[in-house]
This record gives structure tokens, sequence and C-alpha cells, in this order.
């Protein structure tokens, strides 16, 4: 997510009267009914939201708790770039939001000192799928976090391009995706709209050449802070390089310039072939054409075609303040974001992804749902970067920047890359 997730460029404090959200890329502004609480003291319930999708949904599932909850204000900062710094200010500044959230893993380890465990909330805990509450387990096997929704992450194709281009069969190996790129062109279709201009979506991508079936995500960092696994002896991590190759070539001329934004604006009116991002974006890209045909393409990264990887994680999880002066406010509120009926709405409509709480309802997206078949044939992997140490993403990213630019050669990103993986 790293934000991917993000996306997009807006970090606001929501507080005044509660009106419905903007889309994507506008300030945003929800507030609370005037009333009081039982006490007559209007109490406000802090939260910290990393994202920007679904903001509509989201106001009215706030709305609705507020209306339900007289006197209570919901203020919401929604901070969809530079989360993590945004939230780490807050937390050094002693304003520790009642709720929060963070990326899974090695992120969200770093606010568990400041976590309620739900370990012995079992009526609450029994709403969630098993496998989606181990993303917020700690050393000791205590729930620190609940988990927000799947998601999904590999490349993302316009199905119309690849037809219109006479590709009939999706890539699987490396030459077969330089294959693709090449009757692309042909067919004067941009192949590639890569937001290289974004360090984390580089660095995510990376991730799908550190994966080894054999080991799964876990296993790869395991063996990485063992000392066991180098990078320049991982089976397909030079493939990076050739596939970086490929998207400067077959895509825009200022590759580098190309953010987040552009990528997506790209891919779904027509204007780029393949991007590299995640299911969250959906309602991004539904924004920009609602008829955009669009489909994962699992990423290639080696000549055997078994070694595709879509990657997916419950990434996303929320945390409670332990010491939040309306403890058990919080915990309903977050109880009730992941898992009532407008909270389900807000996630599966408004973000177009699945919920980690059990459900029926169906999911908008039809990227989620496109990834859906590849999970139950299982085959996905986990996600690297959410268990990777901290600070690697800062280290590697710009270093791909700098392959693309021409000012590092690939065995001196590979050095950078294992440099940059520290345990902490």
């Amino acid at each position: 997510m790293r934000k991917r997730t993000l996306a997009i460029a807006m970090t606001t404090v929501l507080v005044t009267g509660l009106a419905a959200c903007g889309g994507a890329g506008t300030d945003t502004k929800e507030g609370s009914s005037s009333e009081k609480s039982d006490s007559g003291k209007e109490i406000t319930l802090k939260v910290f939201d990393a994202h920007a999708y679904g903001l509509d949904e989201y106001a009215d599932m706030a709305k609705k708790f507020e209306e339900s909850h007289p006197g209570v204000k919901i203020e919401v900062q929604h901070a969809a770039n530079d989360s993590n710094t945004l939230l780490q200010s807050r937390v050094n500044s002693g304003d520790i939001p009642d709720v929060f959230d963070v990326e899974a893993g090695t992120s969200a380890q770093k606010y568990y000192e400041y976590a309620y465990d739900w370990s012995n909330d079992k009526e609450v805990l029994d709403k969630f799928n098993e496998a989606a509450l181990e993303t917020g387990k700690d050393a000791d096997g205590n729930i620190m976090s609940l988990p927000w929704t799947y998601e999904n992450m590999g490349l993302i194709y316009n199905k119309d391009l690849f037809q219109k281009a006479g590709i009939t069969e999706l890539p699987k190996t490396m030459d077969e995706l330089e294959e693709a790129c090449e009757k692309l062109d042909a067919a004067g279709i941009t192949a590639f709209s890569l937001a290289a201009k974004e360090s984390w979506v580089l660095q995510q991508l990376s991730s799908h050449f550190m994966m080894d079936k054999s080991l799964d995500a876990k296993g790869v960092v395991e063996k990485l802070n063992s000392g066991d696994l180098k990078f320049k002896d991982m089976k397909n991590f030079q493939n990076v390089f050739k596939f970086l190759d490929l998207a400067v070539k077959y895509g825009p001329d200022k590759p580098l310039e190309v953010d987040w934004e552009k990528s997506e604006n790209m891919l779904a009116n027509g204007e780029a072939a393949i991007i590299h991002m995640g299911d969250w974006c959906q309602s991004t890209l539904d924004s920009f054409n609602p008829d955009a045909n669009l489909g994962f393409l699992p990423c290639p990264v080696s000549d055997n075609p078994e070694d595709v990887t879509l990657l997916s994680s419950c990434n996303w999880t929320y945390l409670v303040n332990k010491d939040s002066e309306h403890l058990d406010l919080a915990k309903e509120y977050l109880e009730y974001i992941l898992t009532s009926e407008e909270g389900l709405k807000w996630m599966t409509e408004g973000v177009g992804a699945v919920p980690g709480a059990k459900n029926t309802q169906e999911v908008k997206g039809a990227l989620a749902n496109d990834a859906s078949v590849y999970v139950s044939e299982g085959k996905t992997n986990g996600w690297i970067h959410t268990i990777e140490p901290n600070g690697y993403a800062d280290i590697v990213g710009p270093a791909l920047q700098a392959y693309m630019s021409g000012d590092m050669t690939a065995e001196q990103v590979t050095e950078e890359f294992q440099n940059g993986w520290v345990v902490q």
C-alpha cells in the first residue's frame, strides 16, 4: 500500500459538518452532529485513515455512526500520501489517534506498544476470517490489530489494447512479455505506463522478482534475514532490470515523470496497455473510465511460466489506541467500520475489495473478482514488502529510479538492495 496505497494527493483533517466526500484528489470534510453525549459533553473520536478510496461511502458510514451515537463526532484525517510520516509525527507529538491504520507486518509492529490487545474479544474476532487475523498478530500470537481488505497486486492490463495488438494469450515469461511489447508497439500502442515517479511502485514491483514459490514470501524474508540468501544469488532478481528496460523502451518518453495518477489514467483511457498496481486502485480507474476493460496480468519473472506471480495479502490493519479516553467507543467504531453492513458496503462497493471480515456481499471491483480466480487456483503468493526491514523501501525505490535514468548499473542497484536489507 507504499501506498499504493496510495494514492491520492490529499491529506485533510475532517472536522466540520458531515458532507458528502468528493472524488479522488479533492479536499474532503466530514464532521458531526452538534448533539451532546448523555453527560452533556460532546465526544470527539479521532481517526487516522491512510486511504483515499471510497470516500463517499466512508462519509456515509461515519455519518450513520454519529446519528446512532448522539453527541459523538468522528474526526477523520484521510492521509493517502506520506501516511507513515504523518502518523509517526502525531505519535511523536502525543496526539495518538483513537483509531488508526498502518500496513500490516513491519510497519504495524512499531505501533503495537500503543495498541489494544483484541485476543480476548472472541465475539469480535469470530467476525473475521482466521487467515486475515494472522496479519495482526505480534510475536507472541496476540491479536493487536484487525484486518481491512484483501489486496492483490501485479500487472494490470487493458484487454481491448491487447486484442487490438493481436495478443491472444497472456505472456507468462520474460521473452513472451517482450514479444507482447513488440506487438503493442507495432500496433501503435504504448505498452507500459509504469508509475516510475513513485518509488514505492518500483519497490513493490521488485518484490515479484525476489519471490521464490518454494519458500513463499515469509521464507524469502527469513533467509534474507539470516544471510542464507543474497540478492545476487536470487534466481529471478536480475530480470527486474530486463523488465525496467522494457518499461523504458516501450513506455512514455519521460518515464520517471509518470506518477500513479497518470499511470492509471493512461491505462483506463486506452493510452497504455500495462501498469503495475493493485486492485486498491479500482475506484480511481472507474473514475477515469468506468467502461475500461481491464484485468490482472500475473507478473512474468523468468523463463518458467510457473513462476508468474500475483501477490495477495490483507495488507492494511487497524489499531485502537489502548490509552484512548474513549476506549470502548473506539473499539465499537473499529468493529463497526470493518464488520457492519455499512462498513462492508464501504469496502465492497466504495473500494471494490474483498473484506477481511466474513461476509456475503458482492464485490463491485472487477479487478478483485479477477484476482479471486487466481487466489482460488492457488496461483498467488504473499507480500514481501510488508515484512521487510524498516527503511528498506526508502533505499531501493530510488535505486531503481536511478537505474531507469542510467545513473546506476544493475550491479550497483543489486548491491544497494543488499546493503539496504538491514535486520533491526
